[in-house]
């Protein structure tokens, strides 16, 4: 079963960059860089949580490592926006 969710979660994190990717491409405006990087914080939150495995991490450490991925998404969206 386990095995399946490792799949699954690629398989996500794929589509999730293709969708990215796609929208970035055919789209423009101020509007398509939110969706993008709103796009990049899930993947990012997925990642620590599931495949950093900080799901079931002492509390700070996951607010650590989420407020390090709020930083580096907000300063990104605020030198591009």
């Amino acid at each position: 079963m386990k095995r399946f969710a490792l799949e699954i979660g690629l398989a996500g994190l794929l589509l999730l960059t293709l969708g990215a990717w796609l929208l970035g491409h055919e789209m423009t405006g101020t509007w398509v860089i939110g969706c993008v990087l709103a796009i990049t914080f899930v993947k990012g939150q997925w990642l620590i949580d599931e495949f950093m495995e900080l799901r079931h991490a002492p509390q700070w450490l996951r607010w650590v490592i989420s407020g390090w991925l709020v930083l580096l998404v907000g300063m990104t969206a605020l030198f591009n926006m």
